[in-house]
């Protein structure tokens, strides 16, 4: 894919520029020419537009991915998202909304030619239709459990057409992720090779439509696409031997990731725009490159302003099992940050281990970020194993908990440990919280278990959290609109029609 991120950046750099607002339709003047989308060449350009636009929403400070991490009780509070204070104004939202519907009308651009020509490798033309459709389920699927539902695009539209369409529940919305997902499934290839390394596979859309289903609670359905991967474990997926491998760019598009977003660092891949910068994040703007670098990985440089502070509610003693060999590969403490003792609070340093090319600036990383990996979808199976029939399932549910515990350096658990449903729910809530912490996990799991707002409560209780002791008042908390993010303020006004375009409740 490396190859082909070099293709991307030198096809596109003409234009590609992102839309200010999902309701901008005013296509670049290559993608209005109605002659463009003839070619395989053609479809090519404008999917690899479409990957283009999902490396920038998981990117940097400020997109969709950096704000979703914000979220997660794994964080500490330190900007206006993981404080609850936001209203529809809020920057990182409209960012995020923004640039999903950037996506979509990419997406939608190809999925209005793609039946309209007849291109001599059908089989390639199938994967130019599989490869838009998931990355619009993608989209749709956010768009449902994030802000509650959205308007139901799914072809080129002029601005007075799309403010006539009105928004659409949420169950709507799962339900356009889970058909454009599940036609991804039966068009796209099982997998991909060479330089096509990275493009989204039939199985990776199998992963999101069972991620979907179990958003919805409809567990049968998530049981049969998650097992459709499962059944590829050894042959296409596998989980990686050392934890933090899994993190590390030398191991970019192994067998643990189902579908990643692809990155290429360094000074090329900043230059190219293909580098991105979301692992700075967790480095502190104070670092002290000479006592703090080796504590993080060997780090060379100080983190950018905006970085995320490690939370109490993770880093405490009792969080992780002893011996667990996550901890120290995720969280440290210790860096004097340019002071002559050292701190005793944590910082994140999962992220942050780059072997294959190392960056020499914040903003030249090379490591690819997850959508999916092969963890979560085992871990996902053992939960709506567990919800369908816990007796009945019990040996698998077991095998999959236990495969990330041995690799986490933990001893295997067993049926008298784990006796019935509600352990092994109350064992997953947990792991998956050690297990995927600063991937971007945490606040859908909670959102979806309906434990948000326990989660935040328990969180701002704490002394790093502002807690008054004295009073028993937190500086901040969950309220409840929190549950759902805010439609931008400035999508409301263009649309000037509740009918059309409502606000969630409380903002």
């Amino acid at each position: 894919m490396k190859h082909t991120l070099i293709y991307i950046c030198i096809i596109l750099a003409g234009f590609l520029t992102a839309c200010d607002s999902f309701l901008d339709f005013t296509p670049e003047s290559v993608y209005t020419d109605k002659n463009f989308y003839q070619t395989a060449n053609d479809f090519k350009a404008a999917n690899a537009g479409i990957y283009k636009s999902m490396m920038d929403v998981f990117s940097g400070s400020g997109k969709y991915m950096y704000t979703i991490v914000s979220l997660g009780d794994e964080i500490k509070n330190s900007n206006s998202v993981n404080r609850f204070t936001y209203s529809s104004t809020e920057g990182a939202w409209s960012n995020g909304w923004n640039s999903i519907w950037n996506i979509i009308n990419r997406c939608n651009r190809v999925l209005s030619h793609i039946d309209n020509v007849q291109l001599s490798d059908t089989t390639m033309q199938k994967s130019f239709k599989g490869e838009a459709l998931a990355m619009r389920g993608w989209c749709y699927l956010q768009l449902a459990w994030c802000w509650g539902g959205s308007p139901i695009i799914t072809k080129e539209a002029t601005l007075q057409e799309v403010l006539q369409i009105p928004r659409s529940t949420q169950e709507q919305t799962y339900l356009q992720a889970e058909s454009d997902l599940l036609a991804a499934y039966n068009l796209l290839p099982e997998s991909w090779t060479g330089t096509d390394l990275g493009r989204i596979s039939k199985y990776a859309a199998a992963g999101l439509l069972g991620r979907s289903y179990l958003y919805e609670h409809k567990y049968q359905d998530a049981a049969t696409y998650l097992s459709y991967v499962m059944a590829k474990e050894g042959l296409l997926y596998k989980m990686q031997t050392n934890y933090d491998d899994c993190f590390n760019d030398a191991f970019n598009n192994s067998a643990e990731k189902v579908w990643e977003i692809q990155y290429m660092g360094g000074t090329n891949g900043k230059a190219l725009g293909t580098a991105q910068s979301f692992c700075s994040y967790f480095i502190p703007s104070s670092l002290t490159v000479r006592t703090d670098g080796p504590l993080m990985n060997g780090i060379t440089f100080s983190g950018p302003a905006g970085q995320f502070f490690v939370s109490q509610s993770i880093s405490a003693d009792t969080i992780y099992e002893p011996g667990d060999k996550r901890r120290n590969l995720s969280i440290v403490t210790g860096l004097y940050l340019g002071s002559s003792t050292p701190t005793t609070y944590y910082f994140a340093k999962k992220w942050l281990k780059s072997t294959g090319n190392p960056p020499a600036a914040f903003d030249m990383w090379g490591t690819n970020l997850p959508i999916l990996r092969f963890t979560d979808v085992k871990l996902m199976y053992a939960e709506v194993l567990n919800e369908l029939d816990y007796t009945g399932n019990q040996s698998d549910i077991l095998k999959q908990i236990n495969d990330v515990r041995l690799r986490a350096g933990l001893v295997q658990k067993n049926a008298t440990e784990l006796p019935d449903k509600a352990s092994v729910f109350n064992y997953l809530v947990h792991e998956r919280f050690v297990e995927f912490c600063f991937e971007g996990l945490r606040w859908p799991d909670l959102i979806r278990w309906g434990l948000a707002q326990e989660a935040m409560d328990k969180h701002f209780k704490l002394s790093d959290e502002g807690y008054n002791t004295t009073t028993q008042i937190p500086t901040n908390s969950m309220k409840s609109q929190n549950w759902l993010a805010p439609i931008p303020y400035s999508e409301i006004v263009s649309y000037n029609n509740p009918a059309v375009m409502w606000q969630n409740n409380g903002y």
